[in-house]
């Protein structure tokens, strides 16, 4: 189902759900001293005060390079968007590496479980059956069931966020009320 295909796994894959404000980590590192781990985390850990101070300090070298010209303005956004997506990281790596944890510490390859759409319709052996193919090597039993286990619990919540989200969209544009759609007429006001 997930074909990892010829090339090098990744030391660390997250398992990211789109409305859910936590995440799976597994982490295949050789430098572990316990083996391979799987760790639930939370936005509110990742984006905490290092991300901020990294992002702020990354995107002030950006903004006071010398001869900035349009070419350098029209890529700014691209550059942000990297910045983050590397402070990002190292936080994760830090906070994988535990509270004295060094964001240094190498990791030669970091993949990404986006879990939305299709995905989401997964049946628990079908999952089973991919995280097999992907971490059966790595991974013991127990590690596998509790990764198992937090895959179900956050799919489940992100099918009922989705819902959620999907809900109020459909009622903000019903009322007419903000969000993402463009009223292009509306009874009873004057124009």
């Amino acid at each position: 189902m997930f074909n990892a295909g010829p090339e090098r796994k990744a030391d660390i894959t997250l398992c990211l759900f789109p409305h859910l404000r936590e995440f799976v980590a597994v982490d295949l590192r050789d430098s572990l001293p316990d083996g391979p781990a799987v760790r639930l985390l939370s936005f509110d850990d990742i984006f905490n005060e290092d991300f901020v101070g990294g992002v702020e300090s990354g995107f002030s070298k950006l903004i006071r390079r010398g001869n900035l010209g349009l070419a350098e303005m029209m890529s700014m956004p691209q550059e942000v968007e990297n910045l983050i997506r590397a402070e990002s990281l190292k936080v994760v790596v830090k906070r994988l590496n535990g509270p004295n944890g060094d964001a240094s510490a190498p990791v030669g390859g970091v993949g990404i479980l986006f879990f939305a759409r299709g995905l989401l319709g997964i049946h628990r052996e079908q999952l089973s059956a991919a995280l097999t193919e992907l971490f059966g090597d790595e991974l013991d039993a127990p590690r596998m069931e509790t990764l198992e286990t937090e895959l179900v619990r956050l799919i489940k919540a992100e099918k009922m966020a989705e819902e959620r989200s999907r809900n109020g969209d459909l009622a903000r544009l019903i009322t007419g009320e903000g969000g993402p759609f463009l009223t292009l007429w509306q009874a009873g006001k004057d124009t």
